[in-house]
Parts: C-alpha cells; structure tokens; sequence
C-alpha cells in the first residue's frame, strides 16, 4: 500500500469522488463498454480494451509519456513532442513507493487543491493508476499555496509523478488519454 501523499491522494479521492464524477461527467456506467482510442477517436477505454504498446502510441492524437530515468514528463501530439517538463517520480526498489512502469490511460481528473494528508495539498491531479492511487499532480503546498518540497529531477514520491509545469499537463490531458510510464 502507498504511503505519504498516495495514501491521502487515493482516500481524498474517494471522498471528493462525487464532486468530481459531477466536474468530468466520467463515473456513470455507460451503456455499453466504450471502445479503444484510435487516432481520432477519444473515447475512454474499458476495462478489456486493447492496450497499445509503447511504439502504437506515436498513432494517437495525444498522449502523456512519464520517462523514469530522465524524471521528465512529455506531452505528445502523435509522434511530436510538444512539451517537456521536470518531474519526480516514486522511489524505485519497493511496491509502496514506485512508479510502476505500465501503459496506462487517465481515469480521473481534479483541479484541487485537495489536502491528500493533514497539512498536504496538491493541485492539478490526473490519476492514471487507481489500483495504486497515482497520477501525475503539483508539487504538494500548505494551505497557503507555499510550495513545501520543490525537489524534481529525482524519485522522491510515494509513487505519484511531481510535475514542474503540473497546471500545463492538467490543461493537456483528458480522460481517456493514454499515459505511457517507462
């Protein structure tokens, strides 16, 4: 189980599950399960959806890439990078606080801020990863808005990805967009 700010993110999130589902119109069950994303399609991928591997993802209209080992986070339109950004990832070595390398696509969107623990707030949250409560979110800040920890370049979360830039990504990013982390 995540520690630190996932653990906060994910119960937060569960809580402000409502408000949410209300801002992005994304939690009620469709009809029938909504198919895989193609080049111009945008629409959210079900559970049995294809996933597409890292080289099919230049075949997407747009989509996030999380690079652990630069600790960069890229914003694409097919195969052209349209914006890089600082980042910091989880920890690496223990399942509570890695980033978990995977193709993922966004499952929920909150502007915040939201206190994910006492004292802790983030913005810009896009959870890609609700089985482990990650996603990509502002550098974590006091009640204020006075930035607590502005280390990026190194893994230092608890498994979210810490963006430089994390109101430009949130702005970029859809749900049903797909999240490459490698």
């Amino acid at each position: 189980m995540k520690t630190s700010l996932s653990v906060g993110f994910t119960r937060k999130l569960a809580l402000t599950h409502a408000a949410v589902c209300v801002l992005i119109a994304a939690c009620s069950a469709p009809a029938a399960p909504p198919a895989a994303p193609t080049a111009s399609s945008t629409a959210v991928p079900s559970a049995t959806a294809r996933i597409p591997t890292p080289l099919q993802l230049d075949l997407i209209d747009r989509w996030i890439e999380v690079d652990l080992e630069y600790q960069r986070v890229r914003l694409h339109e097919g195969q052209q990078v349209i914006a890089t950004y600082a980042a910091a990832t989880g920890v690496p070595g223990d399942p509570a606080t890695a980033t978990t390398p995977g193709v993922y696509f966004v499952v929920e969107m909150e502007k915040g801020p939201i206190e994910n623990v006492p004292g802790v707030f983030v913005a810009d949250i896009v959870l890609f990863d609700r089985q482990n409560g990650v996603g990509l979110h502002s550098m974590p800040m006091d009640a204020s808005g006075k930035v607590l920890d502005s280390r990026l370049g190194q893994p230092i979360t608890a498994g979210c990805v810490r963006v430089e830039n994390s109101a430009a990504v949130f702005e970029f990013a859809k749900v049903g967009m797909w999240v490459y982390v490698h």
